[in-house]
């Protein structure tokens, strides 16, 4: 009988104390961007062949980030070692420019690489080049 109420004690402090424990946290469903990148091709839409891509590169708040370096990387995903790769060109107001010779149609994966200060972002876009 001892037994049984030890056992029944035990239970009832182990759910007592589960229940006065902390729920967890929800996680933060909310992605704040620190940077945002708007992308726009010349010509419109891209065709293969020769392209300017321009990015307009804001922060948080929509400021216009300038003075950074902005790296870019084009690969054609189903192409393996198709790609190429360079550093944009500040045109001002945040804004800033590669030219690229995309020279096979289909979807290229671009990374966008930020960097000025202590602020070091990357941004994946999918491009279709017709």
């Amino acid at each position: 009988m001892r037994k049984f109420i030890f056992i029944s004690l035990l239970v009832a402090l182990s759910v007592v104390l589960a229940a006065c424990g902390s729920a967890a946290a929800p996680a933060d469903t909310t992605s704040s961007k620190q940077v945002s990148i708007k992308l726009e091709t010349n010509p419109t839409p891209a065709v293969k062949g020769d392209i300017e891509l321009i990015f307009t590169i804001t922060d948080a708040s929509g400021t216009p980030i300038e003075g950074a370096k902005v790296d870019v990387n084009a690969e054609h995903p189903s192409m393996a070692g198709m790609g190429m790769s360079g550093q944009a060109t500040e045109q001002g107001g945040g804004k800033y420019s590669i030219k690229a010779n995309f020279s096979d149609p289909g979807d290229w994966k671009l990374t966008i690489y930020v960097r000025k200060g202590e602020l070091d972002y990357k941004e994946e876009f999918d491009l279709a080049i017709q």
